[in-house]
């Protein structure tokens, strides 16, 4: 009974969470083994036996020529990149909620508007392309916490043209795995500056990561960029149109990478993607129309948004499909349960693969 109280109130710790389980089989076996796994004779016929009368169901890609807008009828894929669809938001929905936060007890902060949230964008490119050493066609790396100013400088980037290279926020713990990755990454792409907000600019300024920074990169023989805090950059009443802050067609050749993303694998080996302005469109329209994302229902971004899923639904999901986006730290998530009274029926997407230890 208790149990089935905190679940009601969302205080029930979670470990793992499942979404569409109403007509799925979990309790197959599993793994390789051709007599007890997956591919055995028993698990092939309990299959049969549970499906048979059941809807065949289906898994992949639903992938169509022309993707179109709810609200407008128009074709979402007529644009060149994820920028011109956030301008052409906000401008034909300047006074909608585009984004909000979520505190810790599950309630929604200050949102802004289309307009606002270009305004800021504005901004936050004005800052990057006056105050530091940034410029177009160079690399960045954009190292924030999951918060507002990292959406601000992902599609600030995007405008300038600066090749953005999202990276999490060096970890303490692991700073001997860490920096070398960091180093590398500076190294092979030249960085030209690491873009970061207040918090982790007084992350990396801290006396344990700071020297280890400067120590490993004096024995790698690598000259460390600049660091930018884009938190507060002076305001501005014109937006990235009015600016001149528009996606120009040098940015959209195959030869100029949009964003690149960065994996590494359990030896430590790096994996780099770079992705162009059309593929991310392709996987903007990938996700709305596979996953039946509509206009009605908001995304919720939460953390790992570095890459992946997690920086589609955090930074370019809302302006695809025309929704506005609530953001939840990973501070945050820890009070808040998927299944409370905040999220059931609200959210399309939980976009986290979060394990609560």
């Amino acid at each position: 009974m208790l149990c089935r109280k905190e679940f009601e109130h969302g205080t029930l710790p979670f470990v793992l969470v499942k979404f569409a389980v109403e007509r799925t089989v979990l309790n197959l076996p599993v793994g390789q083994d051709p007599v007890g796994g997956i591919w055995s004779l028993e698990a092939s016929r309990d299959r049969w036996d549970w499906l048979g009368i059941e809807e065949k169901q289906y898994s992949g890609i639903d992938q169509r020529d022309v993707v179109v807008d709810e609200r407008t009828s128009a074709a979402i894929t007529d644009f060149k990149s994820i920028v011109d669809v956030f301008q052409w938001r906000a401008q034909r929905q300047a006074d909608e909620l585009a984004y909000t936060t979520i505190d810790s007890r599950g309630r929604e902060g200050k949102g802004l508007s289309w307009k606002k949230l270009d305004l800021k964008i504005a901004a936050t490119a004005h800052y990057i392309q006056s105050r530091t050493a940034v410029k177009t066609g160079s690399s960045a790396i954009l190292m924030y916490t999951h918060s507002e100013d990292y959406v601000l400088a992902v599609h600030a980037c995007l405008c300038l043209g600066i090749i953005g290279i999202p990276m999490q926020i060096l970890d303490p713990n692991r700073l001997s795995e860490d920096v070398p990755a960091l180093l590398q990454v500076i190294r092979d792409y030249k960085v030209q500056g690491i873009l970061v907000n207040s918090d982790t600019e007084a992350a990396l300024k801290g006396k344990t990561i700071s020297n280890h920074l400067k120590q490993s990169a004096q024995a790698a023989k690598i000259t460390l960029p600049a660091i930018f805090n884009t938190s507060k950059p002076s305001k501005t009443s014109k937006g990235c149109k009015e600016l001149g802050y528009v996606m120009k067609p040098a940015y959209l050749t195959a030869t100029w990478p949009a964003l690149v993303w960065t994996y590494w694998t359990p030896d430590q080996r790096r994996v780099a993607v770079e992705l162009g302005h059309d593929t991310i469109l392709a996987m903007c329209k990938v996700q709305k129309e596979t996953c039946q994302m509509g206009s009605s229902r908001p995304v919720i971004g939460c953390v790992r948004s570095s890459s992946g899923l997690g920086f589609i639904h955090t930074c370019l999901m809302g302006a695809y499909i025309g929704m506005f986006s609530d953001y939840v730290t990973e501070s945050r998530l820890n009070y808040l349960h998927p299944f409370s009274g905040r999220f059931c029926g609200k959210s399309i997407a939980f976009i986290a693969s979060y394990t609560k230890v």
